[in-house]
């Protein structure tokens, strides 16, 4: 073997293993966003029943972050806290609800999170609310 052949066989090894390291760290790189994108998902769609618990704040809060790349729910929060800032008594009637459900269906979708046709609007804003005691 010549030290030619010696040395391509060396730089060609480490110009794989480089790649192959690369390619896997951007794999996971593309997969840690995901998860973090779809536990701020889980956060927020599971405490809209009360926008003003702290886990939901948490969520928002976190939607700048998370969702930094995302052009549309950067918007569709926008909007949601615009709207947030008017009086209740000077808002529209189903403004606030209408804005938090594009929000939640943007982040679904920049999540990756697909749900079925059959789920409609009035699904996303349903909340289960059992009572304390259920009667027997």
């Amino acid at each position: 073997m010549t030290i030619e052949l010696v040395l391509v066989t060396i730089v060609a090894s480490l110009l794989s293993g480089l790649f192959g390291v690369l390619i896997s760290f951007r794999f996971y790189e593309r997969l840690e966003k995901r998860k973090l994108k779809i536990e701020t998902a889980k956060k927020l769609i599971g405490s809209r029943y009360d926008i003003g618990s702290n886990d939901f704040r948490s969520a928002m809060n976190e939607i700048f972050v998370v969702y930094a790349d995302s052009s549309e729910v950067m918007q569709a929060m926008e909007n949601f806290w615009e709207v947030l800032q008017i009086p209740i008594q000077h808002r529209a009637l189903n403004a606030a609800d209408d804005k938090l459900l594009i929000l939640l269906k943007k982040v679904c979708s920049d999540s990756g999170i697909t749900h079925p046709k059959h789920i409609n609007d009035a699904f996303f804003m349903r909340t289960f609310n059992a009572p304390q005691q259920i009667q027997r």
